[in-house]
């Protein structure tokens, strides 16, 4: 690994950090009528320097995680991943919530990487296709979740559809390994929040958030590829 290679990266990913930590601590709350809404912190309450500095830090270590491990194609796509989506799963661990700016900064920069890896690579027209029918599925798949259950929030539904979108791209064989790993992550969650607030009661009541386990999906369906390769 060179470590020019690294420190470019990593700037990149400390930016796009940086960039949507504004985009949360000046986010619009949402209508004091909309549900759960009088529990949850204020988004500027939760930009506090050592939240920023964690981010931070975890967006380094996504960074290096990345220029070592993962396909030149797939670093641009994983470095938004591991910085603007992370910022944005973070609040939805703290409130529930997925702010929409957030998720449409997070969104477009998304695209942005995946129409570059295209542009840059032999095979762009095919990346693009994949990155579309992968976001498309995984975007449906939860839409009819939230449709018949409403047991998640309409913003698990974009961020299913930009989590495949960013597998997708990749392999069948990675948008499946990310959607059957993130639903899993994301369930294991939801158990550990039910357990802690056996004791630590919340008004959320049982609410959970959804976010960082679709979060963790592709990065545990690198991994589990990766151990299925050697």
């Amino acid at each position: 690994m060179a470590v020019l290679d690294w420190l470019g990266a990593a700037a990149i990913a400390l930016l796009l950090t940086c960039v949507q930590l504004v985009i949360v601590a000046r986010h619009p709350e949402p209508a004091a009528d909309e549900p759960d809404a009088q529990y949850k912190p204020r988004y500027a309450d939760l930009v506090q320097p050592p939240t920023a500095l964690a981010l931070m830090a975890a967006t380094l270590v996504c960074s290096l995680l990345l220029i070592c491990w993962a396909p030149i194609q797939m670093r641009g796509v994983g470095l938004v991943w591991g910085s603007a989506a992370l910022v944005l799963v973070a609040v939805d661990a703290r409130t529930t919530w997925l702010p929409i700016r957030a998720s449409q900064f997070t969104a477009a920069v998304l695209t942005l990487a995946i129409i570059t890896a295209a542009l840059q690579g032999p095979d762009g027209g095919r990346l693009v296709l994949q990155a579309a029918l992968g976001a498309t599925a995984s975007g449906g798949v939860f839409a009819l979740l939230w449709w018949i259950s409403r047991s998640i929030g309409f913003g698990d539904v974009r961020l299913a559809a930009m989590t495949g979108g960013l597998t997708g791209m990749w392999s069948i064989e990675l948008w499946s390994a990310g959607l059957l790993a993130g639903s899993i992550a994301a369930a294991g969650w939801g158990v550990a929040v039910g357990l802690w607030r056996r004791r630590h009661p919340s008004p959320l009541g049982k609410a959970f958030a959804y976010g960082p386990g679709l979060w963790l999906g592709p990065w545990l369906g690198w991994a589990w590829l990766a151990v299925l390769e050697r």
